[in-house]
């Protein structure tokens, strides 16, 4: 569960730079009062997105992304001078955040990702009304945006994003950013080895690196920063994200030193989920899956548990775990599979044959699951083995 996704979407955030910032005014997007009405009209937006984003298209949030609002919110309270050159680009880059952000969301669609809501809420601590859609792909594992919903009066918007796996307000880590490039301004430390623009531009470099499979190079490219950048939530991300292609014991040890910087986050339960998988430690594993399971309200997380259950040989509560996810999310392959495995281990090959069937009834082709079940891994193994070895599969197998 490398998410590889998260910092993709960072990488294009942040460093869009571009022409002038022009407009320091506060735009009125006030926070929306609970009530009944508003519920149907929040989760009348959620729905209008995600069918723009199911239409491979960015309109739906294009039209409700009050990017004004949230350029304010990024500057509010902070002192700085609007005509410098890099001010003005760096403000004009990042009030394109809502623009990338869905141009990324719909690409990782049309590339077999699912772009789900999960629900929506009041929050009394943060009076304002967000509603949460859920990103999972068999590639990139799984992530949350919380949609943070205001009012201009008149309509309803939306003007930030909390992103799971950054553990923070889209607002609130280019806003750190921004900071600390002003805080380099004022020393006049812009241009040394250790400033945020230098720090930046090295993880720009180890991107292009990473990008043409040079792994090593951009692991110590990044591994080389040594400014306040290096201890940022995002910056360790995309640490985890170059070490993960580098080296699975490095990534393991980035993960462990995300965890000991940021241990009492609540929202950076999916690292730590990540973490315990490495560790194989898969009491912690299903602690902090069902934490996450309690902070979402997502009941497609027993995917998870399927799968920590699956490794640790537990093969009756994987299963159940698995049939859960294939009865309530049926376009989950994995979850098909998932349960096929579980049932050939407990030599149960009829039922796991009645799966088979299932998926060429709801049209699958039959040859192409056939080679996917019969397929090896690198290391020569397949946990379908006993199953496609059986009588009855390859009696199944030869039927029209």
């Amino acid at each position: 569960m490398k998410s590889k996704y998260l910092t993709s979407i960072l990488f294009l955030l942040i460093f869009q730079f571009a022409t002038a910032f022009q407009d320091k005014s506060i735009c009125s997007c006030e926070l929306l009062k609970e009530s009944k009405e508003n519920d149907e009209k929040v989760s009348m937006l959620a729905r209008e997105i995600e069918a723009s984003f199911h239409d491979l298209s960015t309109d739906g949030f294009n039209k409700y992304f009050d990017t004004k609002s949230f350029k304010q919110k990024l500057i509010n309270g902070i002192d700085y001078d609007a005509n410098k050159s890099y001010v003005k680009g760096f403000l004009n880059g990042v009030g394109k955040a809502g623009d990338k952000l869905a141009e990324k969301i719909v690409y990782e669609v049309e590339n077999g990702a699912y772009y789900n809501i999960v629900n929506y809420r009041y929050s009394i601590v943060q009076k304002a009304y967000y509603f949460t859609f859920r990103m999972y792909s068999e590639e990139t594992g799984i992530n949350y945006h919380d949609y943070k919903v205001c009012t201009d009066g008149k309509n309803i918007k939306v003007n930030d994003i909390y992103i799971y796996l950054s553990g923070e307000h889209l607002s609130e880590t280019l806003n750190r950013i921004f900071i600390m490039s002003l805080e380099d301004e004022k020393n006049n430390t812009l241009n040394s080895k250790e400033s945020t623009v230098s720090s930046m531009f090295k993880v720009i470099s180890a991107q292009k690196l990473l990008q043409s499979g040079k792994y090593k190079e951009a692991y110590n490219m990044v591994n080389s920063i040594t400014g306040p950048l290096k201890k940022e939530k995002f910056f360790l991300l995309i640490k985890a994200l170059i070490a993960s292609s580098y080296d699975d014991k490095i990534y393991e040890n980035t993960l462990g030193e995300f965890a000991e910087l940021y241990p009492d986050d609540p929202t950076l339960y999916l690292k730590l989920i990540d973490y315990y998988f490495l560790k194989e430690n898969y009491k912690m594993v299903h602690i902090y899956i069902d934490k996450l399971m309690f902070e979402t309200e997502d009941d497609f997380l027993n995917l998870m548990k399927a799968n920590a259950y699956l490794l640790q040989k537990d093969y009756k509560n994987a299963e159940k775990s698995y049939h859960y996810i294939k009865i309530n999310y049926p376009a989950s392959f994995s979850a098909h599979v998932g349960e096929m495995i579980c049932l050939t281990y407990q030599n149960r090959l009829e039922e796991t044959l009645a799966i088979a069937q299932s998926l060429v009834d709801e049209g699958y082709d039959k040859k192409e699951l056939t080679n996917f079940f019969e397929e090896k891994e690198a290391d020569g193994s397949n946990e379908l083995e006993a199953f496609v070895k059986s009588k009855i599969y390859k009696n199944w197998k030869v039927k029209p």
